[in-house]
């Protein structure tokens, strides 16, 4: 009964709450945030990162190569700054300090993260352990607000306080991802139970790999994938979802707990965060209908099905072609079609070669129906890479959160020391008045 009159109800709100979309033009509303062009409405200044896929001509969008700033550096030199090293360490440094590290700077600052991997004393048995979920993302939230309760001083918002919280919190996502899944693998999967405790002379990538296998083994080579992939994730500019979230959340003076905690709640969002997983889902199909090795009629042919909502979700959409921003190229799938190349190598995988070809072609597609440049995106080929590295489905969104923390915090602190106003834009009414 009680159901009944919820949906009773709801309908009625169905139709007398409608507002018809004419009203967004008639009143110059930005609907998400977005001007009519389809570029962003600038809500900020920043000097962490930059996303550039565009530029605008007489009020038209235009498209260009993409770039990914990291303060400045595009993020194909900050790969290429990392050498034969792991490099996410040093993006993180890059992202919260403002500048690439010297080799003393990597050195004591790799030293202060390792130092702070584990979690308080306690922790893993009485907070992960004990409360299982469904959702990793949620589990980690749920985690992360707790840490709230072993800080002396939870609520000091102070700029070098959000430093020091923002690299412990760094620091522990790698323990605090791992043990989620192992709780929900254990409880709720009712599979074995396997804890490793974080190794020092593991770099963030190591352990990550470390901690979430039962063996605890990986290869240079996973690692070195792993790394790449964490650096590219590590920031996307201060008008992403997750970071704007934070933005909003932190400017009414709440503790980094909760800024972190809200931002990853926006992550986890499948218009966010999940792309690859679909990408995943949608390439997997597409082997099951033509085999690793069609002819590029056959793909053409998957492709246009896609594009017809006649194939997979019938969405009409190709997951991980086409961005926001990007228009013709995504830097960051460049440098993961990179790695994921010399990957296949090592896992002789036979996918790589098709995800290539169906990129190629479907981006033709895609650029013939819409008449604009299109690329692939970031999650075309994170997903096939952790698939590869033998991550499970349950970590693909944990793993993007993991790495992007440093980017949330780093725009949280830059927000205060120089915006610092509470985020409180307007809507319009437009209904009745009685």
């Amino acid at each position: 009964m009680d159901d009944y009159f919820l949906l009773e109800k709801y309908h009625d709100l169905l139709e007398d709450g409608a507002i018809p979309s004419d009203l967004y033009d008639k009143y110059d509303v930005k609907r998400g945030l977005r001007n009519n062009n389809g570029t962003g409405v600038l809500v900020g200044l920043t000097k962490v990162a930059e996303v550039s896929g565009y530029y605008v001509c007489d009020g038209v969008k235009l498209p260009k190569e993409g770039n990914l700033y990291y303060r400045g550096i595009d993020i194909r030199d900050v790969a290429k700054m990392a050498g034969d090293d792991f490099g996410y360490e040093n993006t993180c440094f890059l992202l919260l300090f403002g500048h690439y590290p010297n080799q003393t700077e990597s050195k004591i600052f790799k030293a202060v993260i390792r130092d702070q991997y584990e979690l308080p004393e306690g922790f893993m048995e009485n907070i992960i352990l004990k409360n299982p979920s469904k959702s990793l993302m949620n589990h980690m939230t749920r985690s992360i607000l707790s840490l709230y309760s072993f800080d002396e001083d939870p609520d000091n918002i102070e700029g070098f306080e959000l430093i020091k919280k923002g690299v412990s919190l760094i620091s522990k996502m790698p323990a605090i991802m791992a043990y989620s899944l192992q709780t929900k693998t254990h409880y709720l999967d009712h599979d074995s139970l396997h804890i490793h405790f974080p190794k020092k002379e593991y770099s963030f990538a190591e352990n990550i790999l470390y901690l979430s296998r039962n063996d605890g083994k990986f290869t240079e080579l996973e690692a070195k994938t792993l790394d790449m992939c964490l650096m590219v994730h590590a920031d996307h500019g201060g008008g992403n979802n997750s970071a704007f979230v934070g933005t909003v959340v932190s400017s009414t003076l709440t503790d980094i707990y909760s800024m972190v905690a809200a931002s990853m709640c926006s992550l986890k969002g499948p218009r966010h965060g999940g792309a690859n997983m679909a990408v995943l889902d949608m390439m997997t199909e597409v082997e099951k209908e033509i085999g690793l090795n069609p002819t590029d009629e056959e793909l053409n042919t998957i492709i246009q099905r896609l594009l017809n909502k006649d194939f997979f979700d019938h969405s009409g959409l190709i997951y991980g072609v086409g961005h926001a921003i990007y228009t013709m190229s995504d830097p960051r799938a460049e440098l993961l079609r990179d790695v994921a190349y010399k990957l296949t190598l090592e896992k002789h995988s036979e996918k790589f070669e098709l995800y290539q070809r169906f990129e190629r072609l479907a981006v033709k597609a895609l650029e013939k129906k819409t008449g604009k440049a299109a690329c692939v995106n970031v999650d075309f080929y994170s997903g096939l890479i952790y698939e590869m590295l033998n991550i499970p489905r349950d970590l693909f969104i944990p793993l993007f959160s993991v790495a992007r923390v440093v980017g949330w915090v780093s725009h949280d602190i830059e927000n205060l020391l120089y915006s610092n106003k509470i985020v409180r834009p307007a809507t319009k009414y437009v209904g009745d008045k009685k």
